[in-house]
């Protein structure tokens, strides 16, 4: 339980962000506080106290129909630990409070897209980062950590840019009362996949019947009120085939400029289904607003719980459209994870090193940017360690690093690493507002396509049949990659993505500075910052800004840095 002047801190900063209205829980050792979501959305998080214990949740979830009180009061009544539950059967990212006999417990989703900080001592365990920073009596970065949110726009491991605060560990069920062991699931149960598909048939059967089912368990659960971004993509048509094929028609919406290729499709894909569509133009909504300021640079840092993917630089569309998203309690829908159904990677069918994947998928920035070679050294085994050790390998050496993977694990990565702690942030923050789900990445999904042959999954083929086996009409019509997803891939969209499969590791490893050679991608222009930001803004040596080649990378470079200094 945390001291008293640790409890005051963080309860002042959660009354700072304006949360309000907790609802408490307390066991012998320790307490916990849930509150409502901000600003009074019905849609996400639940907590109940019954005769059979206690629990409470942060996020989106789940299961067979239930969710929110429904959900809890089920589980407490079949339940006594979370090692019982059948948490891969589970949709949604959440965090949950739970305790049905003996002991108290607080866990993840089984894929750990919601995040859970920590102080180092585990005193203090909260959803909010800012929550956990304010408990420090002192703030110091971490100069590994640092550095990969500045390039990378997230920490991929239970590190983060500041010194004391941890992400816990998403595979294990933490125990928060005495004597009771805590809970840890074996990595192992991605592995093991049951009754695999003996060929493309069954593949696409399986996959098309499990995504039905889990969105006909999330309509029985949230109703129809559902809203979603339409793109020329796969992801969002999928999830679109998905709600059509279940008569659910939903509230659809599209980024960007009205000429932009994305509103053109979408526009084309809503008026074919004969429902209406509302253009969403982040860059007219953010010219609209006053300049940035301390002000909000202060608010944002409550808003998007202090280390967003993007930063906190935002004007104000950001923020407005996630609010709008799920006013009323209306359960948003975002495509992300849908990758799994692909070759996220573009890598051909072999097996790969952490060291192969992190040198194609980790190393698109430019050595300027840490000027010392010790630095770079620790960052790139930092990357290739944290691959390892999602998947439950040996980790710290070289030999790990350049061990070969099965393909099927290079395929994990996707989701146990990418997913888990790049997609997990943005989750983490979306779930403060409301009712937010991102339902392709489902845990048996994860497992399943990661064991599938590749050479079904490349250049989308197999994700364009199931968006037809679940709505032929919702697969046709344009998309972004030049062919009908009806149809499935078209010679030219498999010649260029021939062309990246058949790309040397060691070209992808050097592209960045390759660009910069032929002059493609330089270094990136640091903005200009409003005097009264720069002035609080504290020194830092962990990143040489000449070496930066894209604006966010600016942006949370000056994040981490504001949230260093904010007081």
């Amino acid at each position: 339980m945390p001291t008293e002047p640790t409890f005051a801190r963080a309860t002042k900063e959660a009354e700072r962000q304006g949360f309000s209205g907790a609802r408490t829980f307390q066991w012998d050792g320790g307490s916990a506080w849930w509150f409502p979501d901000l600003y009074g959305s019905p849609g996400s998080g639940a907590a109940v106290d019954e005769p059979e214990g206690f629990a409470a949740y942060v996020g989106t979830v789940h299961w067979k129909g239930l969710t929110k009180g429904a959900l809890l009061r089920t589980l407490l009544a079949r339940y006594k630990t979370p090692a019982e539950m059948p948490l891969d059967e589970f949709s949604g990212s959440f965090a949950m409070l739970y305790s049905a006999g003996d002991g108290v417990w607080l866990f993840n989703d089984a894929v750990g897209l919601l995040k859970i900080y920590q102080t180092d001592d585990e005193r203090l365990f909260s959803t909010s980062f800012m929550v956990c920073r304010s408990a420090l009596a002192t703030r110091k970065v971490n100069r590994l950590r640092a550095q990969e949110y500045v390039l990378f726009g997230a920490n991929h491991g239970l590190e983060t840019p500041i010194r004391g605060i941890r992400i816990a560990d998403p595979a294990r069920a933490t125990a928060l009362s005495p004597s009771v062991p805590h809970t840890s699931w074996p990595v192992t149960r991605w592995r093991s996949v049951a009754n695999l598909p003996r060929n493309r048939g069954e593949a696409l059967e399986l996959l098309s019947t499990a995504i039905r089912d889990d969105f006909r368990s999330m309509v029985d659960a949230y109703g129809a009120d559902i809203g979603m971004a339409l793109s020329g993509g796969f992801d969002s048509r999928l999830m679109l085939a998905a709600l059509d094929g279940l008569g659910v028609e939903p509230k659809l919406y599209v980024y960007g400029a009205p000429g932009d290729i994305d509103v053109q499709i979408a526009s084309v894909i809503a008026k074919n289904l004969g429902t209406a569509i509302e253009c969403i133009d982040k860059g007219v909504i953010n010219a609209g607003q006053p300049q940035f300021g301390a002000e909000l640079l202060t608010s944002n840092l409550s808003f998007f719980d202090g280390i967003p993917v993007d930063g906190v630089f935002d004007a104000g569309a950001d923020r407005q459209t996630r609010l709008l998203q799920v006013q009323g309690g209306r359960l948003n829908l975002n495509g992300g994870g849908g990758e799994v159904f692909r070759n996220f990677f573009y890598l051909p069918d072999r097996r790969y090193s952490a060291s192969a994947l992190a040198s194609v998928f980790y190393s698109n920035w430019l050595p300027d940017a840490i000027p010392d070679a010790d630095d770079r050294i620790r960052l790139s085994h930092a990357m290739e360690d944290g691959m390892l050790e999602c998947l439950g390998r040996e980790s710290g050496s070289d030999a790990a690093r350049n061990s070969p993977l099965a393909r099927a694990e290079v395929e994990l990565v996707y989701s146990l690493f990418r997913l888990r702690y790049w997609m997990g942030r943005n989750n983490s923050v979306s779930a403060r507002y409301g009712a937010f789900l991102t339902p392709l990445p489902h845990p048996k999904l994860v497992a399943l396509t990661a064991a599938l042959p590749m050479k079904w999954k490349n250049f989308g083929a197999l994700e364009a049949e199931m968006i037809k086996r679940l709505s032929p009409r919702v697969a046709s019509g344009p998309s972004a990659y030049g062919f009908e997803f009806a149809n499935g891939p078209s010679f030219v969209h498999r010649l260029k993505a021939i062309e990246t499969l058949a790309r040397p590791v060691v070209l992808r490893k050097h592209s960045a500075v390759l660009r910069r050679l032929i002059r493609r991608n330089g270094s990136a222009k640091p903005p200009r910052l409003p005097a009264e930001i720069a002035s609080i803004l504290p020194d830092q040596d962990w990143i040489a800004t000449a070496g930066l080649t894209h604006r966010d990378q600016f942006d949370r470079l000056h994040t981490l840095q504001a949230v260093l200094s904010e007081n």
